[in-house]
């Protein structure tokens, strides 16, 4: 396993980062053999392998459904071998924040609920779920927050997930963050042009998500619906790449070793459902791609928001 420096926390963290939103929920493309979180002692078995090959950096959230319940199973005796990193929901289901001191009570009641279910005094990273303009707004409240928590041992660090591009950039330009999740992947590489270089300059660490968009870089594109044609199409052409390049990697090997070559990135984070797609994703780690195949795959890039973000697919219509 290689291990990467997280920005300015100055944690090493594995390069393979285990994410856990299919433990906790039905999450991605339906595909038949491929959808539906696995039984919790699956699961539990599926993060125990993850340590035993040397994955230390864990994300999870408390909108993940049961995923910070199976950690804290899973966690039980292990904790002090995770960098253990969760989130904190703001946004009601009306899509608003709460304001000025309900937001700092609506933090801190998410954050006792989360140390409680994954049965831990304290996370080493506590991210904002969802970064916004509003909660950008309420900075004051935010740092004051943040301050409480870390001086009450409870958080090591802060972070928050983003979406786009520019809630990254205004996430690394406010100072209030020490590292940021971000969406970067062969089709969605917009941070490459850069927020990445900015991230650096600021010791912002940046944990790239979304390296599959979701099943979109393997055979689960051929599954999107007739609408999203050209994202189907571009993940036809992807996998083709993959099978032609003489590399011997899967296509989803190939997607996750084109993300841990962006120097950019402190870890790549990827969900599975299965050991076997865990072992999978473990051999793209040590896998240097040739400078020419990774000049291929920049051209592979979309632009259009609509295809390369989750939340415009509509899937469930």
């Amino acid at each position: 396993m290689q291990y990467r420096t997280l920005g300015r926390t100055g944690l090493r963290v594995s390069a393979l980062a285990l994410g856990t939103v299919e433990l906790g929920l039905d999450y991605g493309i339906p595909v038949p053999g491929h959808y539906g979180r696995p039984p919790e002692d699956e699961a539990v078995a599926l993060v125990h392998a993850a340590l035993d090959a040397g994955v230390n950096f864990i994300d999870t959230a408390r909108g993940y459904g049961t995923a910070e319940a199976v950690l804290g199973r899973a966690l039980q005796d292990r904790r002090d071998r995770a960098v253990l990193a969760t989130k904190a929901a703001t946004q009601g289901p009306d899509g608003q924040n709460p304001q000025g001191d309900e937001l700092r009570r609506h933090m801190l009641s998410n954050l006792e609920t989360s140390l409680k279910t994954l049965q831990t005094d304290y996370v080493d990273i506590w991210q904002l779920h969802n970064l916004d303009q509003d909660l950008l707004d309420q900075g004051d409240v935010l740092a004051a927050v943040f301050d409480e928590v870390r001086s009450a041992g409870k958080v090591r660090w802060v972070g928050a997930s983003t979406y786009g591009v520019e809630m990254p950039e205004d996430g690394v330009a406010c100072g209030l963050f020490d590292m940021l999740q971000v969406t970067y992947s062969v089709l969605d590489q917009r941070l490459a042009d850069g927020v990445f270089g900015r991230a650096q300059a600021q010791q912002v660490g940046m944990v790239a998500r979304s390296i599959l968009l979701q099943g979109v870089l393997t055979e689960r594109g051929d599954y999107l619906p007739d609408r999203l044609e050209p994202l189907r199409t571009r993940s036809q052409q992807f996998r083709r790449l993959a099978a032609e390049s003489g590399t011997g990697l899967s296509a989803a090997q190939l997607a996750v070793a084109f993300a841990l070559a962006q120097p950019g990135l402190s870890a790549a984070l990827v969900g599975v459902r299965t050991q076997a797609e865990l072992r999978e994703n473990l051999v793209a780690v040590d896998t240097q791609l040739p400078t020419e195949l990774l000049s291929t795959l920049h051209n592979l890039r979309l632009d259009d928001a609509n295809l390369i973000n989750p939340r415009m697919w509509r899937l469930s219509e």
